[in-house]
This record gives structure tokens, sequence and C-alpha cells, in this order.
């Protein structure tokens, strides 16, 4: 049978996104676990955790232990997926979206999104520089002297974007140093927090007056790991389907989790000894800073902001390259990341012109979770219910008008359909049933709602049957 990469080869300079080749498969299973680990263990995983400890502690494993593991399975099923096919994550989109509207859509928003993740990094590593610079004083999140964050900023900037532009391989070693450190960073800040404090103490804590309710810190836990976009394009690195899936899994469940724990002890560990909490508390540079560590914080947290935000950048790169070649260029991932790095640069300062970025933090993911929640209830849906997970892989690089996933002029309209009404169920439905929403939340009703009008738009147009098609016995192995 012919490969991927022969079948596909002819379609390269059309489709813009070239499948994985067999040696380019690189990654092992620590590989991608460290990988994710580290992109878990950041110190936006730190607010997170601060925000759990103000709700109290069974919140807090609840969220952590039970609810996040499950959350993930879908998202690590996207890494099985981008294995199967070879393809980025913008791949992942075309057979619901159609190969046009796939590549346009995802393009366009994880080109967005990641570079506005790269923002939220960039400003918690620079806040955290200013600080232990300052001693350890201040809050993380200073009303004024944000012009102290400028040079920090920058030079954040800077050396992200240059690893990015590096690519994988650069990435990978930097993953491994990074997430070593932060393992043991977090295990410094831990013994110190309950060496000082009492565990029974530190296990009654919780606040009165929590930030959020339950249901909306579950909506929060699936934004943060459903907008995790780069998932396709490092799990078809992967050596073979386990890497891609477990190790995804593993990796960014242990990473967050350990890091939502250090965050929330922090939280009450400065709690215990101020009488005073607030998920500010548990920026790391501020914690290490009054236990007399900053030292420490230095070296990692900066070399964690630009671990983390050099993978949001690659996967940015990766989702421009496909805007780039979809015009009719020459693919080119060294000049797509080039361009997304300097871009990057601009972007990284648009936290210091919000007066609390715990504000423009939580307005971010409320943002772009409207977007995704619907976007992969609708992939997901398409996978594993219309394509009984059997995807013709060449096809997905195939732009010919009447190809297996060309739809109608290059979208899908069922898809869209859904996709639409997905993204104004999950911005207006929180305005129409607040009461139904403090008891589900958002992120449940919107999945059953898109994949619900996707069955329905595909029984409308009569596709419904197509479900049902079958690929030869050795492609339908072969594609899984």
């Amino acid at each position: 049978m012919r490969t991927v990469q022969e079948e596909s080869g002819q379609h390269l300079e059309r489709t813009g996104i070239r499948p994985v080749s067999p040696g380019d498969r690189t990654y092992g299973f620590f590989d991608l676990f460290w990988n994710w680990f580290g992109d878990g263990a950041n110190a936006s995983s730190w607010y997170f955790g601060g925000l759990l400890a103000l709700s109290g502690v069974s919140i807090l494993f609840w969220n952590t232990f039970f609810w996040t593991p499950l959350i993930i399975l879908p998202w690590a099923t996207l890494a099985y997926m981008a294995y199967r096919t070879g393809g980025t994550t913008v791949v992942l989109a075309r057979p619901a979206l159609g190969v046009t509207g796939g590549s346009l859509f995802l393009g366009v928003a994880e080109t967005v999104v990641q570079i506005g993740w790269t923002t939220v990094t960039t400003y918690i590593g620079a806040v955290s520089l200013v600080q232990i610079w300052n001693g350890g004083e201040g809050t993380a999140d200073p009303s004024s002297g944000k012009a102290a964050l400028i040079f920090p900023v920058a030079l954040i900037a800077l050396l992200q974007g240059a690893v990015a532009t590096l690519g994988p391989k650069a990435i990978r070693i930097l993953k491994w140093i990074a997430s070593l450190l932060l393992l043991g960073f977090g295990g410094v800040e831990t013994y110190e927090v309950l060496s000082r404090w009492d565990l029974s103490r530190i296990l009654s804590y919780g606040k009165s007056a929590p930030v959020f309710t339950p249901m909306q810190l579950l909506d929060i836990s699936f934004i943060n790991i459903w907008t995790w976009l780069q998932v396709g394009d490092f799990a078809r690195l992967s050596k073979n389907p386990r890497v891609a899936v477990w190790a995804s899994w593993l990796g960014i469940w242990s990473g967050q989790a350990w890091f939502v724990l250090v965050g929330a002890v922090g939280v009450i560990g400065l709690g215990l000894a101020t009488g005073h909490s607030s998920p500010q508390d548990s920026d790391p540079a501020r914690l290490m800073g009054h236990l007399g560590l900053s030292g420490v914080a230095l070296s990692v947290i900066f070399l964690s902001s630009v671990s983390v935000s050099s993978s949001n950048l690659y996967g940015a790169g990766m989702a421009f390259d496909a805007l780039w070649t979809g015009s009719g260029k020459t693919p080119h991932s060294r000049k797509a990341l080039g361009v997304v790095s300097l871009i990057q640069i601009v972007t990284s300062f648009l936290p210091l012109f919000f007066a609390s970025f715990i504000s423009y933090f939580t307005s971010f993911l409320s943002t772009i979770g409207g977007i995704f929640i619907p976007l992969w209830s609708l992939v997901l849906t398409d996978y594993l219910w219309y394509r009984k997970r059997q995807l013709d892989v060449p096809s997905l690089y195939d732009l010919s008008p009447g190809s297996r996933y060309w739809g109608r002029g290059g979208f899908h309209p069922p898809g869209f359909l859904a996709l639409g009404l997905g993204i104004a169920f999950y911005y207006l439905f929180p305005r129409m049933a607040p009461a139904v929403v403090q008891s589900v939340g958002v992120t449940f009703p919107t999945i059953l709602w898109t994949g619900g009008v996707y069955f329905l738009s595909l029984r409308w147009r009569g596709e419904e049957q197509l479900c049902r098609i079958k690929l030869p016995a050795d492609e339908g192995e072969e594609n899984g």
C-alpha cells in the first residue's frame, strides 16, 4: 500500500500542511510527557490553584483529581487523531468543516489564541521577575509602576520567539530542562509551606465568599485544557499511538495538577500567615519572596515562561503556515514561526493596558472558550460518531473539488451551522438561563447542543447515511 506521504505528495504545494514523515516521528514517551508537563506546570496553573483554594479544599481536590483527568480524555483523543493523520492541529478540523473551511477557521483561531496565551505567560513571567528584583515585595498585579515591566516583557518575548523559531528539537530540549527544574521548584515551595503550617489547618482552610462557583471553576477547567491547541502539532511527532495519547494525557494532567496544588498551597499558606487571602497570592514570585527563596524563583519562573510560550508560538506558527500556504505559497514553517514570533513581541504588552491582570485573564478565557468548546465538540462528534473513527488520510490533504472532505466549495455546511449555533449558545445561554448555568455550567450544555445540531443538520441534508460508509479493510486499519 502506498504511504501517506506518497499519496499526498502531489498535493503538498496546494495544501500547505505536510503530513509528518516517519523519520520525523522522534518523540518518545518522556519527550512528549515532559513537553506537556512543562506546559501544564506554568504560572497560570498557579493562579487557577489559588481560585480553587479560595473555594475550599474539597472543591480543589474534586476538581483536580476527578474532573480534570476526565476533561483531558477528549483532548487526548485529538492527539490520537493527529498521530493517525500525521497532520497539524489544523488538519483535525477538515473533515467536520471541509478542507478549505477547516484550514481557514482553525488556522486563524489557533494563530490568534496561541499568541493570546503567550501574552498571559509572558506577563506573569515579567511580573515575577520585577518582584524578585524588588526583593519579593509588591503584588502579582501592580496597579502602578507598569513601566518597570517593559524591559522584562521584551526580554522574555525575544527569547521565547527565538526558541520557537528553532523548532521542535530546541523546544524538546528546553522542555526537559524546564520541567525538571519546575518539579524541583514546586517541591521546595510545598515543603516550605507544609513545614511552617499544620496540615490540618491547611486542609480545613476555606473562604466564605469564593471568587467563582464550583461549576464556573469546572468551566474554566474545560477551557484550560481544551485550548491547548498545539496538541496535534506535537502529537503528530510521536513514535506510536500510545505515546501520542497517554504521554499527552498524563503529562498535561500531572503538570497542571502539580502546579494547581502548588498555587493552592501558596494561597492558603499566605492566608494563614497574613490573615488575608487573594487569588493573586498564588503568584510564585511573591510566595517565594515571602519564604526568602527569591533566588530559586528567578531562574525557574523565567525559564518556565519561555518554555510554555515557545510551545504556544510553535502551535501558532503551524496554524499560520496553513494560512500562508493556503493562498498558494510554498510551505515554509520557519518563516511562519518567525512571523508569529515577531507579532507576539508586540502583543505581549497588551495586559499592561488592563487595570487588573486577573480581569484580562478571565476575560481571555471566557472569550476563547466560546470558540473551542463548540469546535472540539463538533470535531469529536464528527470523528467518533459520524466517521466511526475512520479517516481517509490522503483526502485530508487534497483540496481538489469533489474530494472526500471537499463539502460545498471547500466548506461543510452542517459543520459550520453546528459550529456557529454552538458559539452563539455558549455566549447566550448564561444570559438566557443564569439559574441553570449556576447548577450545570455552560460547557456540558454547549457540548450537547453542538453535537445535537450537527446530527440534525446532517439528517436535514440527507448526509447521515455517510457515517455507514466503510473504508477498505487495510485502509481503515491504517487510518484508525
